[in-house]
């Protein structure tokens, strides 16, 4: 398998350029790309130092290095694009289309995107990603009358990544409650959620994939046997059919496809 330079280049945080890199790159799996982000690109020097590696990396390589920008200065942007690489720049593709339909001139601003632009809204989104730390693994159940989502499954299925991924994101109150084995031997929704049945979503994973994440930690204990995985999925799984609650496999989901799968499957919208 072939290996290719590629870097993801902002004068922000360099989440958009990465997001989108990322979704490019994934398109081509025979190549190994080795990707570097590099944020607060917002300086002549720090572009010139930031050429120099570039044009090092494709020297090295044979290989000229592909190059993600979202940058909005224009001597920053004529710098990087001086270099011995492919330059894509996300924001080019779809501004000055857009200037043209919408017949103004962009803000041309720094880190409109992911700045905090809407205090309410980013306090909002603080409230939600506390909410579901302090209800996460099941604590304060008391408090889920303020959910909008309960997550149920096994340990070690993802509910905990899964909750702060959609607090964080989507601004969603969120929170998590483990299914123990005396729970799951009761082969019904555990007391503390009966009464929120409609707010609960399901998560399960393939039992030999749950067997290798607890193992990691685990080795050796009972709760890391594959009978162990291999029952408590198939209870999980039983009680979720039974009491009719959604769920989904996660085995091959990263936590932005289950986020994603989750929001349109219970109908809820984002809050931010």
């Amino acid at each position: 398998m072939s290996i290719r330079h590629a870097y993801v280049v902002s004068d922000r945080t360099g989440l958009t350029a990465e997001a989108m890199a990322h979704s490019l790159l994934s398109q081509f799996p025979d190549i190994r790309f080795q990707t570097e982000t590099v944020p607060f690109v917002d300086s002549i020097e720090r572009a010139e130092e930031l050429v120099t590696k570039i044009n090092e990396a494709t020297s090295q390589s044979g290989v000229r290095a592909l190059v993600f920008v979202t940058l909005v200065d224009d001597s920053i942007r004529d710098i990087i694009n001086g270099s011995n690489s492919v330059v894509f720049d996300l924001f080019d593709t779809f501004i000055g289309p857009m200037e043209k339909e919408l017949a103004m001139d962009s803000s041309h601003s720094v880190g409109k995107s992911h700045g905090v632009v809407d205090t309410k809204a980013y306090t909002s989104r603080i409230g939600a990603v506390n909410f579901a730390l302090q209800t996460d693994d099941g604590l304060e159940t008391e408090h889920y009358n303020q959910a909008e989502l309960i997550i149920v499954g096994v340990s070690r299925c993802g509910k905990t990544p899964t909750s702060l991924y959609l607090s964080l994101q989507y601004g969603i109150y969120v929170s998590n409650y483990p299914l123990t084995d005396d729970e799951l031997n009761h082969k019904r929704l555990p007391d503390a959620l009966i009464r929120h049945r409609e707010k609960v979503f399901g998560l399960t994973i393939d039992p030999f994939r749950l067997l290798q994440i607890r193992q990691e930690r685990y080795r050796g204990d009972s709760y890391s046997s594959a009978n162990a995985c291999q029952t408590e999925v198939a209870q999980a799984e039983n009680i979720f059919r039974t009491a009719r609650i959604p769920y989904i496999n996660t085995t091959k989901m990263s936590v932005e496809e289950i986020g994603a799968t989750i929001m349109h499957r219970s109908g809820l919208h984002r809050r931010i």
